[in-house]
């Protein structure tokens, strides 16, 4: 009978690249990280001192009118603020009140304000103005929980402005309420409708809604009006990818990185998508220019990205780019986490088999399974090494650490059953294959051979 040969098993026990790569299957869940965008909201404040429908000062505080008067109109606020500390806040009038918190709101000086605003509301509160103001002040902080009750009294009050329902809409965004944003900022822009926060606040709560139609028609007219806008062109690429279209997906994306060349977030994306696209040599280019781009705050989305893209590119065998992206992740390894470090290490190992240096090889792998003992892609690569080089006391060692890891068991049988065929063993090698096969008894091939060493062992007595 003609012998099981080496090459027959070692297609079963090859040296495999780590499963970590992003495959065609995976690209629809790739999406753009957008957030909405930062508001302005301005704060009116009343120059002239509360108008006739408003609450009045009283007649003791007119000479403090009078020499306020001046300097709010030319916006010296700061002036304002002086002269207001040479007053007793609970002696003031809640007109003065809210002026006083309303011109320190202007200045950022958040806890006096929020005191003089409160103080007014003590006395009157359906002060309409003091809600706004102090609504404004919350958001301004980031604490929407606080400002939402606020916004709320301002519109049972009838008085809401569109301001009040577009910072009402931002706080639905924040807590992830997109249909109540929507709602909110379609109400907002009833009252100002060519307002383009608030038409880009829409267009950020209906993507996240799903209503990509609506979204679409809405985004279309925006980029008309602002083609230049690189955050558009990213919502494009949102709707786009939502809808599985890559294609539009990297389009969009790629005149959003003309707008803005050095945004490392749209290079990591691009990067993906070109990846998915089979563009492999843009992908690393924009891969190397993210990481030299990219902030600390950022480097562990950037080496991520990289990480899996290096994967992906050794399992398609593109190794001219694989080299390119290894040597820049190379000076950022002491800033990756340890199970990273140890990956790095393998696919560099990877790239010296391709190369022909299995020294380098063996010491990359070695030097993997220091930082981690249980990685089993390094456990049966290093096995492979040593069983092409003959040295099959250290590729058996290697295959027994790897067969207790439950996901390497069965290329680890496979080894140790090709080393004990390599060494005549043929009673050693059945047992591996049978059990490899109770284990994976859909797999026929192994059935097949352990049927043919069953005739081997017979024959040879």
């Amino acid at each position: 009978m003609k012998k099981l040969t080496t090459k027959k098993w070692f297609a079963c026990c090859a040296i495999m690249p780590l499963t970590l790569y992003i495959n065609a299957s995976q690209a629809a869940l790739l999406s753009v990280k957008l957030q909405p965008s930062d508001p302005h909201w301005q704060l009116l404040i009343n120059n002239n001192l509360l108008s006739p429908t408003d609450i009045k000062i009283e007649p003791n505080e007119r000479s403090f009118a009078q020499q306020v008067k001046p300097l709010l109109e030319q916006g010296n606020y700061q002036s304002v603020a002086n002269l207001f500390k040479q007053r007793e806040l609970n002696n003031d009038s809640p007109a003065l009140q809210l002026l006083r918190g309303q011109v320190l709101l202007t200045l950022k000086q958040f806890k006096e304000a929020e005191l003089a605003l409160k103080a007014s509301l003590s006395t009157i509160p359906d002060l309409v103005k003091a809600h706004q103001g102090l609504s404004l002040l919350y958001m301004q902080q980031g604490s929407y929980k606080q400002a939402q009750p606020h916004l709320t009294r301002c519109i049972e009050l009838g008085q809401a402005d569109a301001q009040v329902y577009a910072q009402l809409a931002y706080i639905h965004v924040q807590a992830e309420q997109p249909w109540s944003a929507i709602a909110a900022y379609r109400q907002a822009l009833m009252l100002e409708p060519q307002q383009t926060q608030y038409q880009q606040g829409l267009l950020f709560s209906l993507i996240s809604a799903g209503d990509l139609s609506q979204a679409q028609v809405l985004l279309k007219e925006l980029l008309n009006a602002s083609p230049e806008n690189s955050e558009l062109w990213l919502q494009r690429a949102q709707i786009a990818l939502q809808q599985n279209n890559n294609k539009q997906a990297l389009a969009s994306i790629e005149v959003a990185l003309k707008l803005a060349p050095t945004n490392a977030n749209n290079q990591l994306l691009a990067a993906q998508l070109h990846l998915t696209q089979g563009s492999y040599s843009r992908s690393v280019d924009l891969l190397n220019k993210a990481l030299a781009n990219t902030e600390s705050a950022h480097l562990d989305e950037a080496t991520a990205v990289s990480m899996q893209t290096l994967n992906w590119l050794i399992a398609q065998q593109k190794w001219a780019q694989a080299k390119q992206l290894i040597a820049k992740l190379t000076p950022f390894s002491n800033k990756l986490s340890k199970q990273s470090q140890a990956e790095l290490s393998v696919y560099s190992a990877q790239l010296a088999i391709e190369q022909g240096n299995l020294k380098q090889a063996t010491k990359r792998l070695n030097k993997a399974l220091a930082i981690d003992p249980n990685l089993g892609d390094a456990l049966l690569s290093l096995a492979t090494i040593y069983q092409q080089q003959n040295q099959l006391t250290q590729a058996r060692l290697m295959y027994v650490r790897a067969q207790a890891l439950p996901d390497f068991q069965l290329s680890a049988w496979l080894g140790l059953a090709q080393i004990e065929i390599d060494s005549k063993n043929y009673k050693q090698a059945l047992n591996q294959l049978k059990k490899a096969f109770n284990a994976n008894p859909q797999r026929q091939d192994l059935l097949t051979n352990i049927r043919a060493l069953e005739g081997l062992i017979q024959r040879e007595g």
